[in-house]
């Protein structure tokens, strides 16, 4: 099974990878620098196991981010864990699915989503319903309180969460491919010197 790389940016001198099953393997990512920096034309090589990026870079001569692209899914697809297994093995818990308390839950929520779109006479359900009451309840909390109470963190951060996932739903998705073997664009590379970073590095020649 062949690792999925992606090239997420690309200059003459400067090649920044994704390879997501890097992410999160600290050891394997220094053993991966370090064969990909013995490449002649790779002159510094830095990875964040954070992420799964990496980022080639040399002095003098260009790049090929197609050619390096396919160096570093060839040493990903042989790459191994702190285990011994594979990093590109198939995983199929990683997405195991509802639980049963989940499927309960959303059994009844849907049933009486049901009864409450059959009563409305299939004018409204509970996607309609309760925005609206949560909406009014606020307006009328503001107009007996004549004040207007700041948020509370977690209010902030649940929809900060929601407001990203709702205005990204290709990155979401596509984060979600990544997570079960597919392609996904990448984030900052990996660098191999500083603190949380994995190398090592080649040093400049």
């Amino acid at each position: 099974m062949k690792a999925p790389v992606l090239v997420a940016h690309a200059l003459e001198r400067r090649v920044r990878l994704r390879a997501p099953a890097l992410a999160g393997h600290r050891r394997a990512c220094e053993r991966v620098a370090e064969q990909l920096a013995a490449d002649p034309g790779c002159e510094v090589v830095t990875v964040r196991p954070a992420t799964g990026s990496v980022i080639v870079e040399r002095l003098d001569g260009a790049l090929d981010p197609e050619r390096l692209r396919g160096r570093l899914a060839e040493l990903v697809s042989e790459a191994r864990d702190d285990e011994g297994r594979l990093l590109v093995a198939p995983r199929p818990d990683a997405h195991p699915g509802p639980t049963r308390v989940a499927r309960a839950v959303a059994h009844a929520v849907a049933a009486i989503n049901a009864d409450v779109r059959e009563a409305m006479g299939y004018r409204a359900d509970l996607g309609t319903l309760l925005p609206v009451v949560f909406a009014t309840a606020g307006l009328a909390e503001v107009g007996v309180t004549r004040r207007l109470p700041a948020p509370a963190w977690f209010n902030l951060l649940w929809w900060s969460l929601r407001s990203f996932m709702t205005f990204n739903p290709g990155a979401v998705s596509e984060e979600l491919r990544t997570a079960i073997g597919g392609d996904a664009p990448s984030d900052p590379a990996f660098a191999g010197g500083g603190p949380g970073e994995a190398g090592p590095p080649r040093g400049e020649r």
